[in-house]
């Protein structure tokens, strides 16, 4: 690689269309390309072009941002293409590899165990040490937003919904919503959209609120989900406010910067949030909106996963 140049990196994709479309892995990608001169090369490609393989040196980083299921039943077709070329795993579904009821567990060992895997790149702080504690190289990144979706948009008095959710109602989700509607807090329930109508849509709502309390079995051990928080660093960005259930992964997401989400730790803290909220002045509201679509901005968490990825040569 010459001086100035952006380092080349080799970017293990399902397929272009699927990267592009897909609402975190097309913002990755925008991202790394930023930073990167990037060759996507899809697995389709992989498998009409074998026995040709990597030539080694060609790329100075190889990042696979193909789904777990992809990775784990290709896997000895993608080890004929890389041969021992060291590479980084993109991964935002850790726990499908470790959960008791998953087609896929144990895939991050096998995988290990096959390529010469520089580091799993995983969206979880908590499962990060999880998986390092029992041998598998892993760092933690975040997921996030690209500068130009970090807007607060129309303030807190132009927003029609007071309180809402959008996506799947799964059953503890129903639980809280159901309690929050018996305590004279309706929760407005839009469907999943495309990510664009999304951040739109979302732009409607003064406060976003769901659960992610489900809690994963692990070798017959219950343990807390731990994930997902950037449903509420995306709510932020919007410029809404987020309820969600505290979990030790809220800290690793650094919600203590973005001053419009809020935790609770049971039905009634959640009640007690949503009038804790509502009963702020309205500039006060405003503010805040700003000050946490401006961090997530400053923040650009993608880059995170560029940092990794360079840190891993």
């Amino acid at each position: 690689m010459k001086s100035g140049m952006k380092p080349y990196l080799l970017l293990l994709v399902d397929n272009e269309e699927y990267i592009r479309e897909n609402c975190y892995q097309g913002q990755l990608a925008e991202t790394l390309e930023q930073h990167f001169q990037v060759k996507m090369m899809s697995l389709k490609w992989i498998k009409l072009n074998l026995p040709f393989s990597l030539r080694p040196g060609r790329f100075d980083y190889v990042l696979s941002v193909l789904r777990l299921r992809t990775l784990a039943d290709n896997l000895d077709i993608i080890e004929r293409y890389i041969r021992d070329t060291p590479l980084c795993i993109y991964e935002q579904d850790v726990w499908q590899s470790f959960m008791d009821d998953s087609p896929w567990k144990g895939a991050y060992h096998k995988i290990q165990n096959k390529l010469n895997v520089r580091k799993f790149l995983v969206t979880s702080r908590w499962w990060r040490n999880f998986i390092t504690e029992r041998g598998i190289k892993a760092d933690f990144v975040r997921m996030g937003m690209l500068p130009r979706y970090c807007d607060a948009g129309p303030s807190w008095q132009d927003r029609a919904v007071p309180l809402g959710f959008q996506g799947t109602v799964h059953s503890h989700r129903k639980v809280l919503f159901d309690y929050l509607g018996e305590h004279g807090h309706p929760v407005t329930i839009l469907k999943s959209r495309p990510y664009q109508e999304f951040l739109k849509s979302i732009q409607t709502m003064r406060i976003y609120i769901h659960t992610e309390f489900a809690p994963k079995i692990v070798d017959g051990q219950e343990y807390p989900y731990n994930a997902l928080w950037i449903k509420d660093t995306e709510a932020a960005a919007r410029g809404t406010f987020a309820i969600r259930n505290w979990d030790e992964e809220c800290d690793a997401y650094g919600i203590d910067e973005l001053p419009t989400i809020f935790t609770y730790k049971t039905l009634d803290d959640a009640v007690k949030v949503i009038d804790q909220i509502n009963g702020m002045l309205d500039d006060e509201k405003n503010r805040r909106m700003k000050e946490s679509a401006d961090r997530m901005r400053e923040r650009d968490d993608w880059m995170t996963v560029v940092n990794a990825v360079l840190a891993a040569k």
